[in-house]
């Protein structure tokens, strides 16, 4: 496989930037087409070799986004962007550097651009989240602005569907620049679509069943991050996954499967993945990573985890 290290535009819960090389190294060295199921950022299946890539996540407030973000040359998109910065008095590091920013601002601060952001980022929220259509292009525009101006630069909505996480630390810097830059030109030179919908769905698993090859990286049922904190993703989701992916298995299909096998605090197991995958026909490897580092989506900072990949060839 070539090497491909993408850093998306999107910094979802749960993103594999730091674990795909590793999945890399144990996927099928020629593949036709990779379905990235769950695809959050899309980290995995911009980084594959592949004769062509369908993205799937049921969320389509991160499908429409993906897919806008993919639609226009890098220096139209730069260009909107910067006069929604100035219309919101917004800072931009990218441009002006990050000391201009922080004037008056004591060194011991360890709120970055909170401050000057403040007014401005609110105001953006509360614009959006007052826009009768979510999906135009400048509501994308807009999104795609929270996220980068917004708590730790993630994509969190309400049940209303409203944007709700508050201001971070930072803008749009030259690290986010370079993220949207290298998202266009790769989606651009691959064979890619985008799709939002439940791997249930009908017309999700005809396109799963047409496919070579499956990337799996749903909600942990284990997992407590902020995806999955309101228990959206239950023991009757994980099987209904699980004999999915054995159907598909049944079929001829390769698949590999993200996922948490076991939590050291509090002690849990994933019963579900033990009772289906613990056969022949499945391997699972132990993937040498922990979320530690992502521990602001955790209640048990030291819920230590072990990471597997559960594949079929």
């Amino acid at each position: 496989m070539h090497n491909v290290d993408m850093k998306t535009p999107l910094n979802y819960t749960g993103n594999k930037s730091r674990l795909v090389q590793k999945f890399k190294d144990r996927f099928p060295k020629k593949i036709g087409t990779f379905v990235d199921l769950f695809c959050g950022g899309g980290t995995v299946g911009l980084s594959v070799d592949a004769e062509k890539v369908i993205f799937i996540d049921n969320n389509k407030n991160v499908i429409e986004l993906l897919k806008h973000l993919s639609r226009f040359k890098y220096e139209t998109l730069l260009n909107r962007l910067e006069l929604l910065i100035d219309e919101y008095g917004l800072s931009y590091s990218a441009e002006f550097g990050y000391k201009t920013y922080r004037q008056g601002v004591v060194k011991s601060d360890n709120n970055g651009l909170k401050k000057y952001n403040e007014a401005g980022f609110y105001k953006l929220r509360a614009d959006y989240n007052s826009s009768k259509n979510k999906y135009t292009k400048r509501s994308l525009d807009m999104l795609y602005l929270l996220v980068v101006y917004g708590f730790n630069n993630d994509m969190r909505f309400n049940r209303a569907g409203e944007y709700n996480l508050p201001i971070g630390k930072t803008d749009l810097n030259k690290s986010n620049l370079g993220k949207i830059k290298n998202y266009i030109d790769r989606v651009n030179e691959i064979n890619c679509e985008f799709f939002c919908g439940d791997f249930r769905d009908d017309d999700m698993q005809s396109i799963l069943f047409s496919s070579d090859f499956i990337y799996a990286d749903p909600p942990y049922l284990l997992g407590d991050a902020v995806y999955n904190e309101n228990g959206n993703w239950t023991e009757e989701t994980e099987y209904a996954l699980a004999n999915l992916l054995v159907e598909l298995n049944n079929h001829g299909k390769k698949f590999a499967l993200s996922n948490v096998m076991e939590k050291i605090y509090p002690p849990m197991e994933n019963e579900v993945l033990k009772k289906i995958f613990n056969r022949r026909d499945f391997q699972i490897i132990d993937i040498d990573y922990h979320y530690r580092s992502s521990s602001y989506n955790k209640k048990h900072r030291d819920a230590m985890e072990q990471e597997v990949l559960i594949v079929n060839f």
